[in-house]
């Protein structure tokens, strides 16, 4: 189960957009944003597991449409981070309260904690149908966040040994894996929904 969410979220193909979204954020929110990414997407798959499948079903949203929506997200912010500007997450116009909000959209959903990783949730929950299963599932979740925080740490202690050249070369490359990502979980959801 653990593997499984991991291989799912992929914390280290989050690095990329973790960098290209914090590298304007003040010192302060930039020390405290591995734990905010954590604790979001610890929240975002547990209420998956409480409540995900109830959710899309009140809103009329099926699996594959969220897929495709969030792959289109990260399609259009990789396509901005290949031009070599900053994408409208890292815009740096936005007032003080948003600069520390960045990260949760489209980091932490639906980069991170994504329509493949609630599925997961949903699909693991629905074929528990027990309490222990759904400790069980948690302690996955926790284990998954654990391991995103200290990801998204590390990588903050990696770029600050890499060149400003570096990083622009590095924000280009992954920008490029951001659009393949993206338009895989879009091409994924329209072949789902057909399906």
């Amino acid at each position: 189960m653990v593997v499984a969410l991991l291989a799912i979220c992929d914390p280290p193909g989050a690095v990329p957009a973790y960098l290209g979204i914090t590298a304007s954020m003040p010192p302060e929110a930039k020390r405290k944003a591995p734990l905010r990414v954590a604790l979001t997407v610890c929240l975002i798959l547990g209420v998956a597991l409480l409540a995900g499948e109830i959710l899309l079903r009140m809103f009329g949203i099926s699996l594959p449409a969220f897929q495709a929506a969030g792959g289109l997200l990260i399609l259009l912010m990789g396509l901005e981070m290949l031009k070599g500007t900053p994408t409208k997450v890292q815009d740096e116009s936005k007032h003080e309260l948003d600069s520390e909000d960045r990260i949760l959209v489209p980091l932490a959903m639906p980069l991170i904690a994504g329509p493949g990783a609630i599925a997961t949730v949903i699909t693991f929950s629905a074929k528990s149908k027990s309490w222990e299963g759904n400790v069980r599932i948690a302690g996955a979740i926790l284990v998954t966040s654990l391991v995103i925080f200290l990801t998204l740490k590390s990588a903050a202690w990696v770029q600050r040994r890499i060149s400003a050249r570096g990083q622009r070369i590095f924000l280009r490359f992954m920008g490029l894996i951001l659009v393949a990502v993206g338009a895989q979980l879009l091409l994924s959801g329209v072949n789902s929904f057909k399906g």
